[in-house]
């Protein structure tokens, strides 16, 4: 079986194991661009298998003259960036990394949650105005004692319920399919309705793929359901919530937190109101370097253990 990974650091461990399983590995040169889509098709074709990342854009039609079968690979938790045909599906095996940036999604959304409890980014400013914290518009609060409400119970959200936990925090859950995570209710955790999260919980962290299910769930009738003094994280993608909602609500109230780790969208960049309560990045929550070690070992190890003789040319 022959394999290309698009990425130049694609590491030596990832490297040993596939080979290990009698898979040659053909790396993405160093310093060289990444492949664009009219390469991506050509590497699709000659080879039995590639390793992609989101900003790999699979579209139907680079699946055409694809007659035998492939595997492809994705460092990503997501699959939205890959669209196979019907009547190819039965030929492509993919396989995503799921669990690789649980730990780095969920520090940074903790890291959200003190920031804003802290009013680090206020008293950053007020500090450079030359006032002192007299003239925060409240004081800091502790996460102790507050209700932490996660929206979704993946990996990710799971992984923050722990940071909750150890932060002293009671933890409410909403998920669509609650009677699939019992596991989640072993540890002591509540499932709840979606109304009562969103009334109820200090902080609220949002952790939902994005599919039609998911899309806008987060509306501006939820925003208004939220308490005044509310921090909302979102690691989801743009979809799934209302910025305007979300921004006109922090404007008119300096007490409500938004933060927001999503792709860069031209539309939202043009509004982003100019206050401290309003945290935006640019999808970088899972972007750390151990993740991205963690999601290509991940994807090796799953390549490997594929039977190589199905997927031989």
């Amino acid at each position: 079986m022959r394999v290309y990974s698009i990425f130049d650091d694609f590491g030596e461990e990832p490297v040993r194991t596939l080979e290990a399983a009698g898979i040659s590995v053909n790396v993405h040169p160093l310093g060289v661009p990444r492949p664009d889509s009219v390469q991506i098709k050509k590497i699709l074709e000659e080879y039995n298998g590639v390793i992609i990342g989101t900003s790999q854009k699979l579209t139907e039609d680079m699946f055409e003259n694809i007659i035998s079968p492939r595997i492809i690979g994705t460092a990503s938790v997501g699959l939205d960036h890959i669209r196979i045909p019907d009547n190819k599906k039965d030929l492509i095996t993919v396989f995503n990394t799921p669990m690789a940036n649980a730990q780095s999604v969920a520090e940074y959304t903790m890291g959200c949650a003190l920031a804003c409890c802290k009013r680090l980014a206020e008293g950053s400013e007020l500090y450079r105005e030359g006032r002192n914290n007299k003239a925060l518009v409240r004081k800091p609060d502790d996460l102790r004692g507050k209700t932490l409400g996660v929206i979704g119970a993946g990996n990710i959200s799971r992984r923050i319920m722990e940071y909750g936990r150890f932060f002293g925090m009671n933890i409410i859950c909403w998920t669509a399919h609650p009677e699939r995570h019992d596991e989640i209710k072993e540890i002591g955790v509540q499932f709840t309705g979606m109304e009562k999260l969103l009334e109820t919980a200090d902080v609220i962290s949002v952790n939902l793929p994005n599919n039609d299910g998911t899309k806008k769930l987060i509306s501006r009738k939820c925003v208004d359901l939220m308490k005044d003094t509310t921090i909302f994280i979102s690691v989801s993608r743009l979809a799934t919530v209302d910025s305007v909602a979300l921004f006109e609500r922090a404007v008119k109230n300096s007490s409500f937190y938004v933060c927001l780790d999503i792709d860069v969208d031209k539309n939202v960049v043009g509004s982003i109101p100019d206050v401290p309560n309003v945290l935006i990045t640019p999808h970088i929550a899972g972007g750390t370097n151990e993740t991205r070690k963690r999601m290509f070992i991940e994807v090796a190890r799953q390549i490997a253990n594929i039977n190589g003789g199905k997927h031989d040319k």
